[in-house]
């Protein structure tokens, strides 16, 4: 790495970091609510004078377990002074930190809310401790919340006050992703939260410290939906110096380890996928590491080097694979991979020793034993270490005082979970459509789109990344093979050990984002390829520059349906490729 090659890759992060927050989510959204503890609590708000009410907007909190939901039947004073009912607020159990819409078209200065015993119509959700955090009603032709002068108790609460009506500037005329949860984030950021107040995690079928460092965001600008999602972007954004050093470090050429960084920056998935309240960005950025140190000691011949030279690297090979593993199970996966990288090391060394490359007569006893001995602490000891505290939120809130027991419960519960998923769902596919982009997965549809417009959130591949590269993964095989370059070892182990699990796991529904911690090393197939290009005619340089323009350009024109901005529905229809997929 040179001060070019520094200069380069932090302004290409600093660029990617700024446009991914770009509208990433609201700075702020409401704290405080209400949690009616039981059926027929009431209390009534009142206005200054009669309204023309458009709609309620109520904002979703949790409640008092992990199923917590509410209705309230709202009554709205006629002009006989009688309450008559209204309609009807409900909070199922998937309703977390998001706004819901409700229509109240009628004339009234003051609305009643009576809480009551929900059940729905196949009664598989039923309770009455859900929790709102706040309402804001609505005015037809405003798109302020109507003040509200006074609000009575009726029923008194556990708490002594309903605390609805305290934030309404932070209350909001439309739900949208940028001021609620969608798709996975009723699991990831709400089992942030619970870390955070000391409450029993709600999501546990992953191991927790995607989770943890979700609250870290949190902590630090409040749970907001910036605050939640502001981790994934960071790691998203430093995923770009680390391709930029890994390839320099494999191409040697500031042109190529541009084109790396390059690709991986506009792509759509490396874009979606770290934008939203989930975990995979910190899985991904943790396997790409992880191979990147064992890609390091690899290429590297052990006797000709100094023997902490050699090690360091395996080192923090270790770590990351504890910090993979400890975010998700795949990147145990992972784990597999780097391991036949450093046994093929081995194997190499040794066949070099036996063909006289290697003259030191001590190779063994000084460098391949103490070697394998210290990755015992390395690849088991630290990354189960690693892995082991990642649970310490699970032991906080267990109450049970053997940790050890509850450690192994929770191993337990995430394999049964994932060997137990079967269910259909609509977005899912087999990973053997996934190099071509079959199914996109759906994060987000704009409910009440104005007529014409269109916003929505999909997360797939840039076409031009993900099927040139699956084309690059066949011939950079050829290449490599042809000129005995092992510089390609890591390519294949990598994609190989993260893909080919998925075949005979447990887990029968799953999905295109499972391929996200792949897409690194098929940029690396694509690079080697355009490496190939360059050497043979440099004139060529000129087709690559042009295939990176058509790169950007495909991203901007897919922007609308990467970021949920509303377009014309036509604009969104004419970005469908394939008949599979639709926006």
């Amino acid at each position: 790495m040179t001060k070019k090659d520094y200069i380069i890759a932090i302004i290409m992060t600093m660029l990617y970091f700024v446009l991914a927050l770009v509208n990433l989510g609201d700075f702020n959204a409401p704290q405080t609510g209400y949690v009616a503890r039981g059926s027929n609590r009431e209390f009534i708000i009142e206005f200054d004078e009669p309204k023309q009410l458009e709609k309620i907007m109520y904002y979703c909190g949790l409640g008092e377990d992990w199923y917590s939901v509410i209705a309230y039947d709202v009554f709205y004073l006629d002009e006989k002074g009688e309450y008559k009912e209204l309609i009807t607020l409900e909070k199922l159990s998937n309703d977390m930190f998001k706004w819901k819409q409700a229509n109240a078209s009628v004339l009234t200065s003051s609305l009643r809310f009576i809480s009551k015993n929900y059940t729905n119509e196949d009664k598989s959700i039923s309770g009455t401790k859900g929790e709102l955090l706040e309402i804001a009603i609505y005015e037809q032709g405003n798109e302020q919340p109507i003040p509200i002068i006074n609000h009575k108790i009726i029923t008194e609460s556990a708490n002594g006050s309903v605390n609805l009506f305290d934030e309404q500037e932070f209350a909001v005329y439309k739900s949208t992703f940028m001021n609620t949860t969608y798709f996975d984030e009723v699991y990831f950021p709400r089992t942030a939260y619970e870390y955070i107040n000391g409450l029993l995690p709600y999501e546990n079928t992953h191991p927790p410290l995607g989770k943890i460092i979700i609250t870290w965001g949190i902590r630090i600008f409040g749970f907001t939906p910036f605050g939640w999602r502001i981790m994934g972007v960071l790691f998203g954004a430093l995923m770009l110096p680390m391709m930029y050093v890994f390839g320099k470090r494999v191409f040697k050429t500031t042109f190529l380890a541009f084109i790396v960084s390059f690709l991986m920056m506009f792509d759509f998935m490396h874009f979606t996928q770290t934008r939203i309240g989930s975990v995979d960005g910190y899985l991904a950025f943790f396997v790409l590491v992880m191979f990147y140190y064992m890609n390091q000691y690899f290429m590297k011949k052990s006797y000709e080097i100094k023997f902490r030279v050699n090690i360091y690297p395996l080192i923090l090979s270790g770590i990351f694979f504890g910090l993979a593993a400890s975010v998700k199970w795949i990147g145990l996966y992972a784990g597999a991979g780097i391991a036949i990288m450093f046994f093929l090391k081995q194997f190499l060394e040794i066949r070099d020793y036996k063909k006289g490359y290697i003259l030191k007569s001590n190779f063994f006893r000084k460098i391949m034993i103490p070697t394998l001995l210290l990755c015992l602490i390395f690849f088991i000891v630290i990354p189960l270490s690693i892995y082991f505290v990642s649970f310490k939120p699970i032991f906080n809130y267990s109450g049970n005082e053997n940790i050890i027991t509850e450690f192994l419960k929770a191993q337990t519960h995430m394999y049964s979970y994932h060997s137990g998923v079967v269910t259909t769902h609509p977005y899912a596919s087999p990973w053997w459509q996934w190099p071509a982009m079959v199914r996109p997965v759906y994060f987000y549809q704009l409910k009440n789109p104005a007529e014409g417009m269109w916003g929505a959130i999909a997360s797939f591949g840039n076409p031009l990344v993900w099927w040139t590269g699956f084309i690059c993964m066949l011939t950079t095989a050829v290449l490599a093979w042809s000129k005995k370059d092992k510089r390609v070892v890591f390519i294949y182990v990598a994609y190989l050990s993260l893909l080919l699990p998925w075949a005979i796991a447990p887990r029968k529904i799953t999905f295109l984002y499972h391929y996200f911690s792949l897409v690194p090393f098929i940029i690396f197939a694509i690079t080697y390829n355009i490496e190939h290009i360059i050497k043979k005619n440099k004139k060529n340089k000129k087709i690559i520059i042009l295939y990176l323009v058509l790169v950007a350009v495909l991203f901007a024109v897919f922007y609308p349906a990467l970021t949920g901005i509303e377009v014309p529905l036509k604009y969104i229809e004419s970005l469908r490729w394939l008949p599979s997929w639709f926006f």
